[in-house]
């Protein structure tokens, strides 16, 4: 009797690890989307769109937490993934328009939320991923200094349940909304300077994106001023490549050659994505992969995007740049492989399969 109780609830705690584990979110990203209005079209935009087109690609389902109206156009893009919208009077609106000597965009704000997002607005089961990605298009859109580890005690019930404290969570941080400001009729311009949100969000678990559109103004030295104090800062130069900065050590690195560039929206997007989930699963140079998603994604039109990008991925996975060292790997799976395997001498043993039949020996 007491042989079967033990074994009943060592199936049950066997199935709520299962549980517990396969519940969790591979990446939790946190932003606005957007009513992008471009040729009088209205269609789904915004950093959080392609960061969940990416991780679709990748098979990974993400927490997405963002604030919007009923009139976001949601379509299909969040399908799989854990979408959790924060109520607001609107949808954050950008119109594009460009200049007819060329590719130069202009943007206007006629509509923004009256939400800001902070870490308070994060379910609880959204706590768990290892990766959190955060996408502000204008600096009113969330409090990116909230989110970083050690802001907020950790609740009891994650102590009492042995969650993993947060200060082993990667915070990607792409920055570009927090560099604009609005000028009269809604008008989107560059800060000159670091803003005091940037400066505020740095951090050792931090990684941040931006391109050179929004670092050229700075002084010089304020880049790496900046990424010391950063566990990584990354600056995006279109098709020149882009430098990585750990430390006070910086590369470059060139772009993923494609046949052609067709529309540039959302490569930053993509970039950042591809980087923070390649660095997660411990890839060797996860810049390339980021280069190599951001490519595939400049190659698609912006009719399609984000829906395109995921496509776009899955087709040419196998051109992936692989890793060059498998210690990464290695470690991922000495965490990962024990309690499976236990699981599965559980769930076995429970079905009458002892730990010396032929189905445990395989496991």
């Amino acid at each position: 009797m007491a042989g079967r109780l033990l074994a009943a609830l060592a199936a049950v705690g066997a199935l709520l690890a299962h549980w517990w584990l396969s519940s969790a979110p591979a990446i939790t990203i946190v932003g606005n989307v957007t009513i992008d209005i471009v040729d009088g079209k209205r269609v789904l935009g915004g950093a959080v769109s392609y960061a969940a087109a990416v991780a679709a690609a990748w098979g990974q389902r993400a927490c997405i937490v963002a604030a919007a109206a009923d009139d976001a156009p949601l379509g299909s893009t969040f399908e799989g993934h854990d979408l959790v919208i924060v109520p607001s009077s609107q949808t954050l609106v950008f119109e594009h328009t460009y200049t007819f000597w060329g590719n130069h965009r202009k943007l206007r704000v006629p509509a923004q939320p009256n939400v800001t997002l902070g870490w308070q607005h994060v379910p609880a089961r959204c706590h768990r991923a290892r990766t959190l990605l955060l996408g502000p298009l204008m600096p009113e859109d969330l409090d990116p200094a909230s989110f970083l580890p050690g802001a907020h005690p950790r609740p009891w019930w994650e102590r009492a349940l042995g969650l993993a404290p947060r200060q082993q969570q990667l915070v990607g941080l792409m920055a570009q909304g927090l560099q604009r400001r609005l000028e009269g009729g809604g008008q989107v311009k560059q800060l000159r300077q670091p803003s005091g949100q940037l400066e505020q969000a740095l951090g050792p678990s931090t990684l941040v994106f931006l391109s050179d559109v929004e670092t050229e103004v700075w002084r010089n030295g304020t880049v790496e001023g900046l990424a010391a104090r950063t566990r990584a800062f990354l600056v995006t130069r279109g098709g020149e490549g882009a430098d990585e900065y750990l430390g006070a050590a910086r590369r470059h690195h060139p772009v993923f050659a494609v046949d052609r560039v067709v529309d540039t929206n959302g490569a930053g997007d993509t970039f950042a994505t591809a980087y923070m989930l390649a660095a997660a699963a411990g890839h060797s140079s996860p810049i390339s992969v980021a280069h190599w998603a951001g490519g595939l994604a400049v190659s698609q039109p912006q009719a399609c995007k984000p829906a395109c990008v995921t496509d776009a991925l899955r087709a040419s996975w196998r051109s992936m740049p692989p890793s060059s060292s498998a210690s990464s790997w290695a470690a991922v799976q000495r965490v990962l492989l024990p309690p499976a395997r236990l699981l599965a001498q559980v769930l076995r043993h429970g079905a009458g399969a002892g730990v010396g039949s032929p189905a445990a020996q395989a496991a």
